[in-house]
């Protein structure tokens, strides 16, 4: 029921009865009841109302983001704000100091953890996904509303633990980019991840629910290289249960000696069927000229 203080003291408010009138405003977004306001003067008083903004407000939550903090204390952790920038929840970091050992199993050094930092990589819904600074092949999934944290295997999936090139890098290959994203027909939560294997790309997927989670799976490799900036993570997309990269046109020249893909394709991976679908044409990249 809307309480009887956000109606206005005007008299006239059309047919409607008056507290239809305003859970129909309430129920609207904000850009378009602010155009209502034109509509008369009853409707102005209605809309602008402390009261009548904050029940508003209420209903239509803005979008959080999940930034990664670093404070002057040497703390480390995870803030969810808001557009405004105001902080909703901070969760800090709960991980312990790292401990160094040789082959032996003998401690050698001791990294305190206010030497780390977190790289916040995908949020989809309610999860995040981020990794550290000093555990760059570490994945975790954080749970903002309850701040439970789920670390994911730390190894390769069987078929890319075999690759000689693997074995030799002490078992591990370089992590490229992890998206995190929801199958619409199970609602489960899946994790892809490229690895760099010398100078091929190959994929791994795995299944999670936030308090648990599979194995890795070794998937087909990606159509062509895909592009990541010098120093830094691939650049990816979630949209409705698609996972969606920029290729590398230049690499990929340079590799094969032949046009196998078009400036500015996009490569596609569907978390539903864990394929890579068809190639996207996306625009052309633009090359600017320095005299």
């Amino acid at each position: 029921m809307v309480s009887s203080q956000l109606l206005p003291a005007a008299s006239s408010l059309g047919d409607l009865p008056r507290d239809a009138l305003v859970e129909i405003l309430l129920r609207i977004p904000v850009k378009d009841l602010c155009r209502l306001r034109a509509v008369c003067p009853s409707w102005r008083t209605l809309t602008s109302s402390p009261l009548s903004v904050a029940e508003h407000k209420s209903r239509h939550l803005a979008p959080l983001l999940a930034v990664a903090y670093h404070d002057q204390d040497m703390a480390n952790g995870v803030d969810v704000v808001d557009l405004s920038g105001n902080i909703v929840r901070r969760i800090p970091s709960i991980e312990s100091d790292i401990v160094a050992k040789d082959k032996s199993g003998h401690v050698v050094g001791l990294i305190p953890r206010s030497h780390d930092s977190i790289t916040v990589l995908r949020t989809h819904l309610d999860l995040i996904c981020f990794t550290r600074e000093l555990h760059p092949l570490g994945l975790w999934v954080l749970n903002p509303a309850t701040g439970a944290t789920l670390v994911l295997p730390p190894g390769h999936s069987d078929e890319l633990a075999k690759e000689d090139k693997i074995r030799a890098n002490y078992g591990y290959g370089k992590v490229e980019s992890c998206a995190l994203g929801q199958v619409s027909s199970t609602g489960e939560y899946k994790a892809i991840c490229i690895v760099s294997v010398g100078d091929r790309q190959m994929c791994e997927v795995i299944i999670l629910d936030g308090t648990n989670y599979g194995r890795w799976r070794g998937k087909q490799s990606p159509p062509a290289l895909i592009f990541a900036g010098h120093g830094e993570r691939m650049r990816c997309v979630f949209v409705d249960g698609v996972v969606h990269y920029l290729m590398d046109f230049y690499s990929t020249i340079m590799n094969s000696g032949v046009i196998t893909i078009e400036p500015g394709s996009i490569a596609s991976f569907n978390l539903d069927t864990e394929e890579w679908m068809g190639t996207l044409r996306g625009p052309a990249p633009s090359i600017i000229r320095h005299a």
